[in-house]
């Protein structure tokens, strides 16, 4: 993890040194899923979860562009067990760096890209005092960090006469653990203003 914050650093560093104009700031909102046992709680079948995130993108790097973004996904639920329910949030907080290939076009400029993040994963839970998690065999996961990687495409539209542009990605990503590497999609739906 300090590892992936150094590298973060020194990117943030580096940026001054490139042209203001190729900055811009983004956000973002759409949907991540997780469908894998090892991130997903006990009587939970559908894991999507709720994403909005924020980003800076550097587009006046040679050939690529780079990306350093936030993203935080959560999904809460009411969880029936017998005759009683219990209340689940589930969150994944990631900070990411991507290197984006753009193929620039006037308008509509598609893009790859791949990159690494680290993932805050957790739960939380509030139980009812006559129901016992332990006596029903109910496991909820404990909060974790992880490595990951992704890789990304997607396309840009430029507004004309406006600093700003609109973004659709799809991503796949992985995040390494004791078990297992852990494979989930997010889409998201964003815009991006560009500084002056």
């Amino acid at each position: 993890m300090k590892k992936f914050f150094i590298t973060l650093f020194l990117l943030a560093l580096a940026a001054p040194s490139f042209a203001l104009s190729g900055i811009s700031i983004g956000i973002k909102g759409g949907l991540a899923s997780y469908n894998d046992e090892v991130f997903t709680a006990p009587e939970v079948e559908d894991n999507d979860m709720n994403l909005v995130g924020g980003q800076i993108k550097i587009s006046s790097l040679p050939i690529i562009n780079l990306v350093v973004s936030g993203e935080y996904m959560w999904k809460s639920e009411s969880i029936g067990y017998g005759t009683e329910r219990f209340d689940l949030d589930q969150h994944d907080f990631a900070l990411s760096a991507t290197a984006l290939y753009p193929i620039k076009m006037k308008i509509i400029s598609p893009f790859a890209g791949a990159g690494i993040t680290n993932h805050n994963i957790g739960f939380d839970y509030s139980v009812p005092q006559s129901l016992s998690l332990e006596e029903n065999g109910i496991v909820i996961p404990g909060s974790d960090n992880r490595l990951g990687y992704h890789l990304i495409g997607g396309v840009d539209v430029d507004i004309p006469a406006f600093p700003v542009s609109l973004t659709a990605e799809y991503r796949q990503n992985w995040i390494d653990t004791d078990y297992d590497t852990v494979k989930y999609y997010s889409i998201s739906v964003g815009a991006n203003f560009k500084l002056p």
